[in-house]
């Protein structure tokens, strides 16, 4: 039994864990002894550009009518955002539908009215500046038969944010290991491997779009989004 207790001790004492993620190995039990610490770096940024959602609906007798109406405001919403320098590339349908549309009154109950077809689409506006000025003049141009669904200001290019994380996370990973060092009352020695776990993601703090009255401009509040990297870093302990 004392065997088996020592061992425990030695095996407790040879691998200390401390924190999620973090792990110290100080014991001569064949691990090489080191720090790994994990830790998250942080960046905020402004949105640079805008993902606006709308639809073209239209209800008509027959299906083949209604869907041929979509397509004509469809190529007019085309037409509008290449003059407002949207690249054909930044314009995508999410979906072509056609379904009955349907009526119902207690006298007949349930029955067919008409067709209704729909075309979604995905507009990446690359200006987030330009973004107000584009729903308007969707709107305009594609008239009742056009519904703006939704807009999200998002990070086209994370390149510089996602740098200033992994600077943020490094220097955290850094201040950790040194502080478990301290504690333990050993010296960092020469680094071993990092290894970055996450990829850049963005979290979305604040963002809306307002349409502030039926004459005025529309505004699309940016607001920020979080840049955050994940790495995991191990020193040597001398």
């Amino acid at each position: 039994m004392r065997k088996i207790n020592a061992a425990i001790v030695f095996a407790v004492s040879a691998l200390v864990l401390v924190g999620c993620g973090d792990t110290v190995n100080v014991g001569d039990n064949g691990v090489s002894q080191g720090i790994t610490v994990q830790a998250t770096g942080v960046a905020d940024v402004v949105p640079d550009a805008v993902q606006v959602s709308l639809s073209v609906s239209v209800v008509a007798e027959a299906n083949d009518v209604a869907l041929s109406q979509v397509a004509a405001t469809a190529e007019v919403v085309r037409s509008t955002l290449e003059q407002l320098g949207i690249d054909a590339a930044d314009i995508a349908t999410q979906s072509v539908s056609v379904n009955p549309e349907y009526s119902y009154t207690e006298a007949e109950g349930q029955k067919i009215v008409g067709y209704r077809a729909s075309q979604t689409f995905d507009v990446l506006v690359r200006d987030a500046s330009a973004a107000g000025a584009v729903v308007d003049s969707l709107v305009a141009a594609g008239g009742a038969n056009l519904s703006i669904n939704a807009t999200y200001p998002v990070v086209n290019d994370s390149t510089a944010a996602a740098q200033a994380a992994r600077d943020d996370a490094v220097a955290k990973a850094r201040a950790k290991a040194e502080e478990y060092a301290e504690l333990l009352d050993v010296e960092l020695g020469d680094l071993v491997f990092l290894t970055e776990i996450s990829a850049p993601t963005n979290i979305t703090i604040g963002a809306k779009a307002d349409v502030m009255a039926e004459s005025a401009l529309t505004v699309i509040d940016l607001g920020t989004q979080e840049v955050t990297v994940t790495v995991e870093v191990r020193w040597q302990i001398d």
